[in-house]
């Protein structure tokens, strides 16, 4: 509330309380609106992710967000102790409400976890959208982060569940879930009220899930990449760092005889010969499989729901149905 210096209350509003979900997920929520006759609210304004608070986690979801929030709408009734009218509950099923912020995102699988994060690396320098050049902070890559419309961000999806601020629950860590989310790009779209007007979409009756794919495809294809990546092969992987620079000047084919001092170039070839790299013959250029147009990533088939996660129940009750 705020009170002027006079003493009268120029306004009040409700706080947001959080409702604990599945595996200590929470969303808030607060009562609003005109007041009916005997002075009770009339709206309840949801904030949060309602697939971690139906699931415990947002590793995946569903792209159908009437379901979810009518799964979720059950959900913070029994909650709460609220018994909604019928006419409550058809709004919620027809998707008859406002919204007004939106994400949508997709998994994109790569090789490994490392591939991942050379991606995001490369396209840090060398993406763009109409924003102009990307953001890096904590690993994860902005495009348009302070944009009052839409915002487009990247991150290991592996590494984000096992931050602090957003790791597993305990009772999800026996689950392949983890395992599922190491080698995967996580792209999100974050649709806010002001596109979402000029989209036409002001109700979630008008995002269906054709929509919602649409509308991510054509924003992800916003985000211009011109450059390659080169993928980390298995070789790489396994050497120590003292040796990996001598390697991939090695693999891009450089003669390495001319580039390193005399010591240098036979202990190199002596260690790396124990995994089965002989630096003595120069690499053909040529069989570079390894490279990949950054778009490329992009243009991929999505990473779609694994089957177990339906027969573990790790997706809410709608879309196991």
């Amino acid at each position: 509330m705020k009170v002027s210096g006079d003493g009268s209350l120029e306004w009040q509003t409700p706080c947001r309380l959080q409702v604990q979900g599945s595996h200590e997920s929470s969303i808030q929520v607060r009562s609003g609106g005109h007041l009916d006759s005997q002075g009770r609210a009339t709206s309840l304004f949801f904030s949060g992710n309602p697939s971690k608070f139906l699931q415990g986690h947002n590793v995946f979801g569903s792209d159908d967000l009437r379901s979810l929030m009518l799964d979720t709408f059950f959900a913070l009734c029994s909650t709460l102790k609220i018994d909604p009218l019928l006419v409550d509950i058809s709004a919620i099923e027809e998707g008859d409400y406002p919204l007004i912020t939106v994400d949508i995102n997709q998994a994109f699988e790569l090789p490994r976890r490392q591939d991942v994060l050379s991606w995001l690396r490369a396209a840090e320098f060398k993406s763009k959208t109409r924003h102009g050049r990307p953001q890096m902070k904590g690993g994860t890559i902005y495009w348009g982060k302070h944009s009052a419309r839409w915002a487009l961000k990247g991150y290991s999806k592996g590494e984000e569940i096992e931050a602090p601020k957003h790791k597993l629950p305990e009772a999800l860590n026996d689950t392949p879930l983890k395992k599922w989310a190491d080698n995967k790009l996580r792209l999100e779209l974050r649709l806010k009220k002001k596109e979402l007007a000029g989209l036409g979409i002001v109700k979630a009756n008008q995002l269906t899930e054709e929509k919602v794919k649409t509308l991510y495809r054509s924003y992800v294809r916003k985000i211009e990449m011109k450059e390659q990546i080169r993928l980390t092969s298995e070789n790489e992987m396994k050497l120590p760092q003292k040796l990996r620079s001598t390697y991939v000047l090695w693999k891009a084919g450089e003669d390495l005889r001319s580039t390193l001092p005399k010591a240098t170039f036979y202990r190199h070839r002596k260690e790396l010969s124990g995994y089965g790299i002989d630096i003595t013959l120069r690499q053909d250029t040529a069989e570079r499989n390894n490279v990949i147009p950054l778009v490329r990533v992009l243009e991929a088939k999505p990473a779609s729901i694994p089957d177990w996660a339906f027969t573990q129940k790790l997706v809410h009750h709608s879309a196991r149905a």
